[in-house]
């Protein structure tokens, strides 16, 4: 179990080029089911490159990072339109 403390820490890696997208910023929630819909990973350079991942791209949450499969990464504003 990881609390979101944790999670926020660790970096977020796409396996499918070795890019580094940024630290958990944010957890999204559906409502009422109340289950994660998906992260936003804050870009390296500020608030125009946070990044949405849907929880089911993430292939593994180890102790230092969070690694998914992301094709092409969709922006968080595109995401909540």
């Amino acid at each position: 179990m990881i609390n979101y403390v944790d999670l926020k820490k660790k970096c977020v890696v796409n396996i499918l080029d070795g890019r580094k997208l940024g630290k958990v910023k944010d957890v999204v929630f559906s409502f009422p089911e109340g289950k994660i819909s998906y992260f936003v990973v804050g870009g390296l350079f500020g608030g125009a490159n946070d990044y949405a991942v849907d929880l089911c791209c993430v292939n593994k949450i180890g102790d230092d990072a969070v690694l998914v499969s992301l094709a092409s990464p969709l922006k968080a504003e595109e995401k909540e339109e």
